[in-house]
């Protein structure tokens, strides 16, 4: 008897024998039906032909991705065929994608754009400025891109001067040219007063691309001194020109649009600021005015009155203050002042008297001293009046003696002879 299955059991069996038979297959087809989760596991189906393949791309492996897939695109998927037991249908779990025909080179391609990343040219980033006046524009000068430009500029912002550096932007020659034409950019920036540069591209392939994934150009726009704006108009893929350049553009024209401010918009946005700040003066006023008013009614005449009579009083108040002050000062100054008058006087008669009698008792002692000497030189003086009285001829004559005078003094007896005439003089007379 054969042996009845359960629908469960049947799915499961299918898918242990559909994961051991296709464990690591490799599938090339076109992407369809790509869905994106908000849980980062990516969805879409291989097609090929009249044949379809689900496949599940999960998180775990999707953020590996270097690119980024889309419907249409041809790849190569690698992982391992499985079954989805709720729906009993098979599915590719992925592991890896890449581009079919272009692994080789999309792998470069990364590895280039790590290499840049690493080295900084990915990180200028500098801000446009907000009315440019002189722009320089690296474009073919033959397609859409440079006129539509042109007529952007022209309608949102006129008076603007434009530099136009032509070059191809397809071709065998387009890479050599491109980078002549940002060479002369780079060369006259300065002499020409040149604000921003736009690199554009007015559509084309998507094998066209590889021109702006030039390492040599990414790198000559890196050395320039002023902002870059890429304008390749290209949605999906990301080139080097995109990631080096300061902003991006997806167009051209979205190009023009990013780097002109619109006249009309500022004109309005000028009368709305003049329009509020009129608003705002009135407003102002009128709030100063109710104010004004409010404040007029509540002082009257009588409280103005008031004001200046409290205020005057308080004035007449402060003056006497003052006074009495400046008063209780000055007669602390004059009291002051008459002490040290009294003080001087008594100080001075102090003086006086102190010294009055030390001259008192000097001119006394002075006057003792002199009478001292008096006395002493009268005593003296006596003593040789009497010494002189008595060794006097005078005083010998009053004791009873003469004197015998011959024209001169008769000293002894030889001094007189017979015959001479001798005078003999006596205490009363001769």
């Amino acid at each position: 008897m054969k042996k009845i299955w359960s629908v469960s059991e049947l799915s499961n069996a299918v898918k242990e024998s559909i994961e051991s038979n296709f464990f690591d297959v490799s599938v090339a087809g076109e992407i369809s039906g790509l869905k994106w989760h908000s849980s980062g596991h990516i969805y879409f189906s291989l097609l090929e032909e009249s044949s379809t393949l689900n496949v599940a791309f999960f998180r775990r492996y999707a953020d590996r991705l270097s690119f980024v897939p889309s419907d249409g695109m041809r790849v190569v998927a690698y992982g391992n065929l499985s079954s989805y037991p709720p729906r009993s249908n098979y599915q590719l779990i992925c592991r890896r994608i890449t581009p079919a025909g272009e692994g080789d080179k999309l792998i470069a391609l990364i590895n280039l754009k790590r290499q840049l990343q690493n080295e900084g040219l990915f990180d200028k980033n500098r801000s446009l400025p907000a009315f440019p006046k002189r722009i320089a524009i690296v474009t073919s000068l033959t397609g859409a891109a440079i006129e539509d430009i042109k007529s952007v500029i022209s309608r949102r912002f006129g008076g603007v001067t434009l530099f136009v550096f032509g070059a191809l932007v397809e071709g065998a020659k387009a890479a050599d040219s491109l980078i002549k034409a940002i060479n002369r950019v780079k060369r006259d920036a300065e002499s020409l007063n040149i604000d921003l540069l736009i690199i554009a591209r007015g559509g084309g392939s998507k094998e066209s691309l590889d021109l702006f994934n030039n390492e040599e150009i990414a790198r000559l726009i890196y050395t320039l001194d002023i902002p870059v704006v890429s304008a390749i108009g290209h949605q999906i893929d990301e080139t080097l020109v995109d990631l080096v350049a300061d902003c991006r553009a997806e167009t051209p024209t979205a190009a023009a649009e990013l780097i002109s401010p619109d006249i009309n918009i500022l004109k309005n946005r000028y009368l709305e600021i003049v329009d509020n700040f009129s608003k705002s003066i009135k407003r102002y006023i009128a709030q100063k005015r109710l104010m004004l008013r409010a404040l007029s009614n509540k002082i009257s005449y009588r409280s103005l009155s008031n004001f200046f009579d409290t205020k005057s009083q308080k004035a007449d108040f402060t003056i006497y203050n003052l006074n009495t002050v400046f008063g209780t000062i000055l007669t602390k100054k004059k009291e002051k002042y008459v002490m040290t008058t009294n003080k001087i006087k008594i100080l001075r008669i102090q003086f006086i008297g102190k010294y009055k009698i030390k001259v008192y008792n000097l001119a006394k002692l002075m006057h003792s001293a002199i009478l001292n000497v008096v006395e002493f030189r009268h005593i003296r003086l006596s003593g040789f009046i009497n010494l002189m009285e008595t060794l006097s001829p005078i005083s010998t004559l009053k004791r009873g003696y003469t004197v015998t005078l011959k024209n001169n003094c008769v000293v002894k007896l030889s001094d007189i002879n017979t015959g001479d005439t001798i005078i003999t003089k006596f205490y009363n007379g001769v």
